[in-house]
């Protein structure tokens, strides 16, 4: 029939249209585009799950010590203090992900006003800025490392631990902070948008 051959034809163009996607939406479904594969591995498959243990073990030691508190009225210092631990580690190994994938404040509706090359200015200007300051966390890092192991000093609960080895993560963080940067600016290099102007973006 003339009808249905005319309605086939008009749902047959019209289904490329329905099934394409913009360029900017699939870079921010996929951030770790352009990046070697191993390196996508690390940070989602490694250090994102590291960080969800330790946050975690964080929070099962925090019900630990409530629940210990309402109904043993015992308090276990050695627990506040292990919390403050794993959530420091858990934020630090992750923050350079979570920056990476744009999980940070933003002023989105600035950046979606901006033309293609202002955003990339301003995304190579924020790389170096930030690639700036992981090296500077991690020289202090390790400056406070280095004097903390000389010093010898402990934690102030019972737990014992030489607090240089719980500061270790602060030039740790610094240089997973820092390859964030790396990762952006190799997307730079190759002509992605590292952080791409669109809402709704996954880790």
């Amino acid at each position: 029939m003339p009808g249905t051959d005319t309605l086939t034809s008009a749902a047959t163009s019209a289904a490329p249209h329905t099934q394409a996607t913009s360029p900017a939406a699939e870079a921010a479904s996929s951030p770790g585009r352009g990046l070697p594969g191993w390196w996508s591995f690390i940070e989602d498959r490694i250090l994102l799950n590291v960080a969800t243990i330790l946050m975690m073990a964080a929070i099962g030691f925090m019900f630990y010590e409530a629940s210990s508190r309402s109904l043993l009225s015992e308090s276990h210092w050695w627990a506040e203090e292990l919390v403050r631990f794993l959530v420091v580690w858990s934020v630090l190994l992750s923050l350079g992900v979570g920056t990476r994938h744009g999980h940070y404040i933003r002023m989105d509706l600035l950046l979606n006003m901006m033309p293609h090359r202002v955003r990339m200015a301003f995304a190579w200007l924020n790389s170096l800025i930030g690639l700036a300051f992981s090296v500077l966390l991690v020289i202090a890092g390790f400056q406070e490392v280095a004097h903390l192991q000389a010093i010898g000093m402990f934690t102030e609960s019972n737990l014992d631990l030489p607090l240089w080895t719980v500061r270790l993560v602060l030039p740790l963080g610094g240089v997973l902070y820092g390859f964030a940067f790396v990762g952006n600016i190799i997307l730079l290099l190759r002509g992605h948008d590292p952080d791409p102007p669109v809402e709704g973006e996954n880790l």
